[in-house]
């Protein structure tokens, strides 16, 4: 049988989202060798980056090996020709989410610093006046001329079911094309094996609530708290779960069932929410501050696609505190209609852009998670995997 060809076009490809001189790399081994996850067949990330030198595109979309590495940077400190494997393996990430992304949205956020802000600022103007023609329409607040002169509120509606259907879908079929292509690899005994699929989501659960993996594979840099990489994705998953899991709460409490309850405020959702909150504000401040110290390699380089989710993320984190204190102590006035207006279209814009942006990482890493700990078995592979493509 002929080997596969070569295509350099995919190592060009991945460096438009951050692979930056991994062209350099000839394949020593030295970063697998460091690597605290490398056992077995499991080779990190020497696998990967050579995968990526031979255009392997669907073994590399089928690899989990990027979604278990937790950048520690032991490859990157020690690499003796400087390719940068841990920021590979997180472009490797990028491209990935761009990849199965199917309405291009991924590749502009995750591919393109000026094509981010142009989908940013397009979404977010939509989501804007769709809010405002709400308030318009009910007459509570924004009254002015200009807004009684936007587009109806019918037609904003209608758009916005549709693109937020659109969305939706766009993430199913992601989340799904990425659990297919792990699932191809698996024997039909893995597959239909009952006990094993609820050990590996046992172990998968664990592994995400308690950060157990990241905490042993992962050594402290820098100072104080901020010295454990741990905790800060720990707090600002938690955090953005929480809010989520707060603002489902208030809308099927407070509008889907209010006939029923008759509540102005439901407590459970606004203690979850203060809560999250505040855990999402520390951890991303946290790791804003670990970037601007560049402690340790995985903070030394800071793409278009890390700042903009940081700042959406402070951004959501402190408006949210900002609309709690007000609520709290019935301040009223102009300026947090405002401020609810901010923090409420970008919460929508985070969620509707979930699966092309790096917050698919909530979806995909516990997924490959989830895979890994069903091959723990050799004998699982379809097809053996080596250490490396030679």
């Amino acid at each position: 049988m002929n080997a596969p060809l070569v295509k350099p076009r995919l190592l060009k490809e991945l460096k438009r989202y951050g692979a930056i001189d991994v062209s350099a790399c000839f394949n020593c081994g030295n970063c697998s060798a460091v690597c605290p996850l490398s056992e077995g067949t499991e080779s990190f990330p020497r696998r990967v980056i050579r995968l990526g030198q031979l255009g392997r595109e669907e073994e590399l979309l089928s690899s989990d090996e990027p979604w278990l590495c937790h950048y520690c940077g032991e490859c990157t400190r020690t690499c003796p020709r400087q390719a940068d494997p841990g920021e590979y393996m997180a472009a490797v990430r990028r491209w990935t989410i761009a990849r199965l992304e199917p309405t291009g949205l991924g590749k502009l956020l995750l591919g393109s610093a000026t094509g981010a802000l142009w989908v940013t600022l397009g979404i977010a103007a939509a989501l804007g006046l769709f809010l405002l023609r709400i308030k318009v329409a009910s007459g509570k607040a924004f009254d002015g001329w200009l807004f009684r002169a936007l587009v109806q509120y019918g037609t904003i509606h209608a758009v916005g079911i549709a693109v937020g259907a659109l969305l939706t879908i766009s993430l199913v079929v992601s989340v799904v094309r990425f659990v297919l292509l792990r699932r191809a690899r698996l024997s039909p005994e893995v597959r239909s094996d009952r006990a094993r699929l609820l050990s590996a989501t046992r172990s998968t659960l664990t592994d995400i609530a308690t950060m157990r993996r990241h905490r042993a594979e992962t050594r402290p840099v820098g100072r104080g708290w901020l010295r454990d990489p741990w905790l800060i994705h720990l707090l600002i998953l938690g955090g953005f779960s929480g809010l989520l899991v707060a603002t489902a709460l208030d809308f099927v409490v407070l509008y889907l069932m209010e006939s029923v309850f008759h509540l102005s405020m439901f407590w459970p959702a606004r203690v979850i929410g203060t809560v999250a909150g505040l855990a999402l504000l520390v951890g991303v401040t946290g790791a804003i501050v670990r970037r601007l110290r560049h402690d340790g390699p995985s903070a030394n380089t800071t793409c278009a696609a890390d700042a903009w989710l940081l700042f959406f993320l402070l951004v959501l984190a402190v408006t949210g505190f900002w609309i709690e204190v007000a609520v709290t102590f019935a301040i009223r006035g102009p300026v947090n209609d405002w401020v609810l207006l901010v923090h409420s279209v970008m919460a929508m814009e985070l969620v509707l852009l979930l699966g092309a942006t790096k917050l698919a990482h909530a979806l995909y890493r516990p997924l490959a998670l989830f895979f890994m700990h069903l091959r723990r078995d050799p004998a699982a592979e379809v097809v053996p995997r080596p250490g490396c493509a030679n």
